[in-house]
């Protein structure tokens, strides 16, 4: 990976010139990949997400946007106090840190910062991790009778407890934000407003108290009785790395 950054009038862009050019700003608008027929989809659940088909291979682009009381002021824009402290630019960091590393998340290939005065709205771009599945979704299908088995949540504790051992503190982790793909591999999406603190484990209990908050609020109620269990699964391989 080779990370470049460019700042030309109202436009601040950081990319991996190894996978692509410097990206004009259409290429973080929708309607651009609208206009060309690229958009294959889009995640359920976060309506600011998008699965493109791009020269560069299979993309997701994701448009930052507020939630709760700061939605009110504006859905989209942020107080810009530079580039490389936006959003964006600070998930593309960690994620290439974290890729370096070697740790299961999606690359990044380009963020941008769209500045109007003194404030941004911002986008990222990954590439598509391919075949995969949310957790979330996996549950789901327990109703259909295909509960996933305790193989699938020690995996995902064992991955979890990689992350905490290098230093890094998700901010929203959540059955959403845990993918399995077709060879039972997992991988965590989603790391704005995460933190990196290379070499210092950090203490992952808040982040595994919201996981369980999750998988309490999405599990069927017709097998409400396995939940306990599957926890249990999980952080026993999460507590023996």
């Amino acid at each position: 990976m080779k990370s470049v950054k460019d700042h030309t009038g109202s436009y601040a862009v950081v990319y991996d010139a190894n996978r692509m050019e410097i990206p004009p700003p259409g290429y973080f608008n929708v309607e651009f990949w609208r206009s060309r027929n690229a958009v294959q989809g889009e995640a359920v659940g976060r309506g600011s997400a998008w699965f493109l088909v791009s020269p560069e291979g299979p993309m997701v682009l994701r448009r930052y946007l507020r939630g709760g009381w700061a939605a009110k002021l504006s859905r989209q824009r942020y107080i810009f106090t530079g580039a490389t402290r936006s959003r964006p630019f600070r998930e593309y960091q960690i994620l290439s840190a974290l890729s370096a590393l070697g740790l299961p998340v999606p690359k990044p290939v380009a963020a941008i910062c769209e500045i109007n005065g003194f404030t941004y709205a911002g986008a990222l771009i990954t590439a598509t991790i391919p075949s995969v599945v949310t957790l979330a979704d996996l549950l789901a299908q327990q109703q259909q009778g295909t509960a996933p088995g305790a193989d699938t949540w020690q995996r995902v504790g064992k991955c979890i407890h990689r992350f905490h051992a290098a230093g890094v503190w998700h901010a929203d982790l959540n059955a959403r934000n845990i993918l399995i793909d077709d060879q039972q591999r997992v991988f965590l999406i989603d790391f704005d407003r995460a933190k990196y603190s290379p070499g210092k484990p950090v203490n992952g209990q808040a982040n595994m108290n919201r996981l369980k908050r999750s998988l309490l609020k999405l599990w069927p109620s017709s097998t409400a009785s396995g939940m306990e269990t599957a926890w249990e699964q999980l952080m026993e391989a999460y507590n023996a790395g």
